[in-house]
């Protein structure tokens, strides 16, 4: 039996919890699309469900990356104008992209009883979805409303110099204070060697864990690669447009790593009960503003 299809049965068999990993950025969330696009190729080439949450202007973000273009979000959803199917974007390689920005600033201010509402029409996604990816900067889209608040996994990306290092590191402090966050994966990119990857995360990992009380494991790395351009240029995961490259091979790993994370069991297995941890996430931002 090849990789792909023993992966396939065991999903079939194994449909414990829906996984939602939020990845992120400092300086603004730089890499963070190229990061998602890339993962998302290399766990649907798995044999994954995943859906990418696009928190981003139009003009911006994965579907902008990808030369896709999105006619409905979240918001018509929210207002009852179209269901969650039809809002939905194809994009290649069997990734999957729901348009959130709209719709996020809405979220904040949604009544009760149209929560209820909205939790039961994502209930009715038509789609099957195991991994949930979400491309949102904290604050950008709403002042109170961050999907990545009801994910289970947060990915920081981090970079090889001193600027990008320093972002990152702003970007656990702030995490791990406005939303509790004490456990954090880092995927360092653009160094040539392991090597320096550790060193880059040693140095992060022990100024976390004596200031921030908060612990960050190693993901791995990617290193330098021009396919990576290429693959964007030709609106791909690298996965797809070059299977050899060196960084399809760090791509596939994250995956693998992924894939072997433990599946949450009590928080739900549908994208209806994502939607319900991120509006009482919401709701007790608010409380506490």
């Amino acid at each position: 039996m090849r990789p792909d299809q023993a992966e396939g049965l065991r999903r079939l068999l194994d449909r414990s919890g829906l996984r939602v990993v939020s990845i992120n950025a400092g300086a603004g969330g730089s890499g963070t699309t190229a990061a998602m696009i890339n993962l998302a190729g290399a766990l649907a080439e798995r044999g994954g469900d995943v859906l990418i949450l696009d928190a981003h202007p139009a003009a911006q973000g994965v579907i902008a990356a990808l030369g896709l273009k999105a006619r409905f979000d979240l918001e018509d959803v929210i207002r009852r104008e179209r269901d969650l199917d039809e809002v939905i974007v194809r994009g290649p390689a069997g990734i999957l992209i729901l348009p959130l920005a709209r719709g996020l600033r809405s979220l904040a201010q949604l009544p009760a009883v149209e929560q209820q509402r909205l939790v039961e029409r994502c209930g009715r996604l038509g789609y099957p979805v195991d991994t949930l990816l979400v491309d949102a900067v904290p604050g950008n889209a709403s002042a109170l409303a961050w999907p990545g608040s009801a994910a289970q996994e947060v990915i920081i990306l981090g970079g090889s110099n001193a600027a990008a290092i320093t972002a990152a590191y702003a970007l656990i402090k702030r995490l791990s204070s406005e939303f509790a966050r004490r456990e954090f994966h880092v995927l360092v990119h653009n160094v040539a060697s392991e090597r320096e990857a550790r060193t880059i995360f040693g140095n992060m990992a022990g100024a976390a864990r004596r200031y921030l009380q908060v612990s960050l494991a190693f993901m791995g790395y990617v290193p330098p690669d021009d396919k990576l351009q290429a693959a964007a240029r030709l609106r791909l995961p690298v996965v797809a447009a070059f299977p050899g490259a060196a960084a399809a091979g760090s791509f596939r790993g994250f995956a693998q790593a992924i894939a072997g994370w433990p599946r949450p069991e009590e928080d739900g297995n549908g994208f209806d009960d994502f939607m319900r941890r991120l509006l009482h996430s919401n709701g007790a931002r608010i409380a506490a503003a």
